[in-house]
């Protein structure tokens, strides 16, 4: 099979539609992931021994599931108990869950590089829970899990291609899409596959800035 350039461009349009909505789900996600993988993380650290098993649990049970079977369960199955969403809220939803459960993680470990003379500091202040965690921990954990943060949403980014599989225009449903109507699969999924790696590069370039600086 030889490369096609007319067909090339001819299919270019539909793939800037699938960029787009990769970058759309990663930035959704990617936020859910943020947040929530935060908040689990103080939520273990500060609860009883029964809130830590309990938050314990769901970060194992996120973790475990493999990604695409949450997916279906969660496009096929919920349905059936009167819960029904759009593909994308729910690819965007279960991704953001999924990795909130491997952010929360490397939040816990920041935490514990934390010198224990802080947290004395902040009672001999008497400074309430909430400030301390607010003013004092809270940031302190995010600057020293940036780095391994980064990586999680170039990971995210990479697997937003999962969506495809429920039917959302991501870019490599999109290439899948026009492969399948034209009965070529070189050039989309060539094309698709540089696009991804030069969608990496803003994240790379980051994560050297951030090794730069820690060095």
């Amino acid at each position: 099979m030889t490369w096609d350039w007319n067909y090339t461009f001819e299919i270019l349009p539909r793939l800037m539609v699938g960029i787009w909505y990769t970058v759309l789900v990663t930035i959704a996600s990617s936020a859910i992931a943020l947040t929530a993988g935060l908040l689990l993380a103080i939520l273990e650290t500060a609860s009883t021994r029964l809130g830590r098993a309990f938050v314990r649990f769901l970060l194992e049970l996120f973790r475990g599931v493999p990604i695409l079977v949450m997916l279906y369960f969660a496009f096929y199955v919920l349905p059936e108990f009167g819960v029904t969403l759009p593909a994308m809220p729910i690819g965007i939803g279960v991704l953001g869950i999924v990795y909130a459960a491997f952010c929360s993680e490397v939040y816990r470990g920041s935490l514990i590089t934390i010198p224990p003379a802080m947290r004395d500091a902040c009672v001999a202040l008497n400074l309430s829970s909430y400030t301390t965690w607010r003013r004092v921990l809270g940031p302190l954990m995010i600057k020293r899990a940036i780095p391994a943060l980064l990586n999680y949403v170039l990971a995210l980014f990479r697997t937003s291609a999962y969506l495809f599989a429920l039917g959302v225009p991501v870019l490599l449903g999109e290439a899948q899409v026009a492969g399948y109507e034209n009965f070529r699969y070189l050039e989309p999924f060539t094309v698709a596959g540089v696009i991804y790696i030069v969608m990496n590069l803003p994240f790379l370039y980051l994560l050297s800035r951030f090794k730069d600086k820690h060095v």
